[in-house]
């Protein structure tokens, strides 16, 4: 069929467009957090907080389902039943939506007062309310153009979601921010006022890129002909087709739910776990983050540090986790083609692809921002400093544990393609149970609390990592060997990070920051792209290009 893309070419589009939506959501997000500030960053991520489990309840599984019943269908042939599929899921995406944002509006003031303990964050709750609606229906659409291997439309919609909040996010909070300081909103309303602003942009996005998707389902094209809808055997009434979506969704929604069940307890965690910390040891808090405690005030400081955790710390990490995923996003259609066909081989192939990527993308990303937290956080984060002392020792820890996390991603990929929609929901129950006990013990110690909750993150995903690769090999029925795709690039992540760390510090110390930090990351990039294309042709060789002609020859 016209238009199906190769793994390659998928991965290409995704990460074209997650580059410049990530300039963009940096646009918005460091002069936020800028403005804002530790505490107001605060009543921004608890919106979110409430928001993401809400939304995984509800759609977390349907984007995947989508995309794995429409390459079923595509594979066999069944075009007709593919364009029922997008429908139905479509008409399932509106009323879950629907009921999703009139429960966040209707349950915003108990969860910021009682949940979260942050009355003032209610208004930036119910700002985003609307966004499940707009994100349920967005994830169907995207569901069903992944399903056919055309990454374009979802690309696109990201980056226009990602110009409207930046463009509306920051200023509508920037205008809260001038009020505030002109005196025409009351001091103590500014920040509520201002993250609730932001976050109205945040809604303002998802419903552009939401309309965007729906005017390219009208007026676009799928590239299913006529004569393959002709062809195409009898589709399954829409009846069989929702209790399909609605049964193979809930395994994963509840397993999204868990998997993200470790923002909800740094929600319920980390404010309070070191907010008492800090009242039974505030020598030692005075000594170490002083700034912090003058910048926030002695009884906000669990809140500042939450604030900086996520809207510094979980910001920055995020960007290397996300390229990480994208990998992942790419595989899922491709490994779910060959599981269906019975193709063991090519299953094995493109998961060592998946893995490898990983590797490839993410070894270098977590060791040199892991070298160069502190220099990059003052660079970005110029005039918060106080946030700054808090964020560099979590952003280095999360830094060190950065491919176990990654790895949990791409192995959960691996699962859901081939049907085993149960395993990451075991796995995610262990490692958030394990997640949940450290942050209670780790925030209650002084020397750990401020990183307590990156570090309970990483040894979470490392018992995680380790469940999920013990359970591939029953799963899929294959035996991947991971050392060998790891050795390769980690020895060029490790001259990379040693040439970014020589850079910084001796060859370009007498630069202005910015130009520093460029040329350490030209040299540092050049170093690894060098060293991995000497150790490891096979990356280009067997790993992508030729992955793609083979899947292309069958195809043909």
């Amino acid at each position: 069929m016209k238009g199906r893309s190769g793994f390659f070419k998928n991965t290409v589009i995704l990460f074209t467009a997650m580059f410049i939506t990530k300039i963009i959501g940096a646009v918005l997000k460091i002069p936020l957090t800028n403005m804002m500030g530790g505490t107001g960053m605060g009543y921004f991520s608890t919106a979110y907080s409430f928001f993401n489990p809400v939304y995984t309840v509800l759609a977390a599984g349907l984007p995947t389902i989508v995309t794995r019943m429409t390459a079923q269908s595509i594979a066999c042939r069944k075009f007709r039943e593919a364009r029922n599929i997008k429908s139905t899921a479509v008409m399932l995406a509106f009323v879950t939506g629907m009921l999703g944002s009139v429960f966040m509006a209707v349950f915003a003031s108990p969860f910021a007062c009682y949940a979260a303990s942050s009355p003032e964050s209610l208004w930036a709750v119910i700002a985003i309310a609307p966004s499940v609606l707009f994100c349920c229906i967005a994830s169907a659409y995207r569901g069903y153009y992944e399903g056919l291997s055309n990454m374009l439309p979802t690309a696109v919609s990201q980056v226009v979601e990602s110009v409207v909040k930046a463009v509306l996010g920051l200023g509508l909070a920037g205008l809260v921010i001038y009020l505030g300081e002109q005196g025409r909103v009351a001091a103590e309303n500014v920040l509520p006022y201002g993250a609730a602003a932001a976050v109205l942009g945040v809604s303002a996005g998802e419903l552009c890129g939401t309309l965007f998707l729906m005017f390219r389902s009208k007026f676009g094209t799928d590239h299913i002909s006529d004569d393959e809808l002709s062809e195409s055997p009898a589709s399954l009434s829409r009846r069989q087709l929702l209790k399909k979506i609605i049964i193979q969704s809930l395994p994963i929604s509840v397993g999204a739910v868990i998997i993200n069940l470790g923002s909800f307890i740094d929600l319920l965690t980390i404010s309070g776990g070191i907010q008492e910390c800090f009242v039974k040891n505030q020598e030692y808090f005075s000594q170490f983050y002083e700034k912090a405690i003058n910048e926030s005030g002695a009884e906000s400081f669990g809140t500042f540090v939450y604030g900086s955790y996520t809207g510094i710390v979980l910001s920055m990490f995020m960007l290397i986790s996300s390229l990480t995923a994208l990998i992942g996003k790419s595989a899922l259609p491709t490994i779910t083609a060959a599981y269906e066909c019975g193709s063991r081989d090519e299953v094995k192939r493109n998961i060592s692809i998946l893995l490898s990527g990983i590797f490839v993308i993410g070894l270098p990303l977590c060791i040199c921002l892991g070298i160069l937290a502190e220099p990059i956080l003052n660079i970005l984060y110029p005039v918060r400093t106080a946030e700054i002392s808090v964020s560099i020792n979590p952003l280095i820890i999360l830094c060190a544990g950065g491919i176990p996390i990654a790895l949990c991603g791409g192995l959960f990929s691996v699962f859901q393609a081939i049907g085993r929609f149960d395993l990451p929901i075991k796995l995610m129950m262990a490692g958030s149970a394990l997640k949940l006990i450290l942050n209670l013990i780790f925030l209650r110690i002084p020397i750990l609390s401020v990183p307590g909750a990156a570090l309970s993150t990483v040894l979470s995903h490392i018992l995680v990592m380790i469940l999920g690769i013990i359970s591939l090999r029953s799963a899929a029925g294959i035996s991947i060997r991971i050392f060998p795709l790891f050795v390769k690039p980690f020895a060029a992540s490790f001259a990379c990070g040693l040439s970014a760390l020589t850079s910084y510090y001796l060859f370009f110390d007498n630069f202005d920051p910015i130009i520093r930090i460029l040329f350490t990351a030209c040299a540092a990039g050049f170093v690894y792209i060098l060293l991995i294309l000497m150790l490891d042709k096979r990356i280009l060789e067997e790993g992508i290009f030729t992955n793609s002609k083979k899947r292309k020859i069958s195809a043909k």
